[in-house]
């Protein structure tokens, strides 16, 4: 079976439940004359994966994560509603929280996380 996420190639581990994803349309608009909205739309339709989230992580885990956006820009093979299929675009991610759960036995390093959580938003680029 293939990863649900999968960037630059490495598959992630499975997000937990509560994933957005979102499509977003820029907008050239104005009033005309009538007050009436007179828009256009301007590029491709945009995606974000809002709220990806892992309950629960290993150290090593969430290290993968957050390794794999050191370089900001990636190639996310996600999961696309308007083309109900797969689809590998370029993407950048949102800022990486994760909240330390337990630590290692020298009571510093940290062991585990909770609670781990990303945003990617595709780029535009057609």
């Amino acid at each position: 079976m293939a990863a649900f996420l999968e960037v630059n190639g490495i598959e992630l581990p499975c997000p937990s439940t509560g994933l957005g994803i979102i499509l977003s349309d820029a907008v050239n608009s104005g009033r005309n004359a009538n007050a009436e909205v007179i828009a256009e739309k301007v590029g491709k339709t945009n995606l974000k994966y809002n709220n990806l989230r892992w309950a629960w992580l290993t150290k090593d885990e969430w290290n993968l994560i957050c390794s794999v956006f050191e370089n900001f820009f990636v190639v996310a093979k996600v999961w696309n509603p308007l083309k109900n299929d797969f689809e590998s675009i370029k993407m950048y991610p949102g800022d990486r929280t994760a909240e330390v759960y337990w630590l290692e036995e020298d009571g510093l390093t940290p062991k585990n996380f909770k609670d781990c959580k990303v945003n990617i938003i595709d780029c535009g680029i057609i």
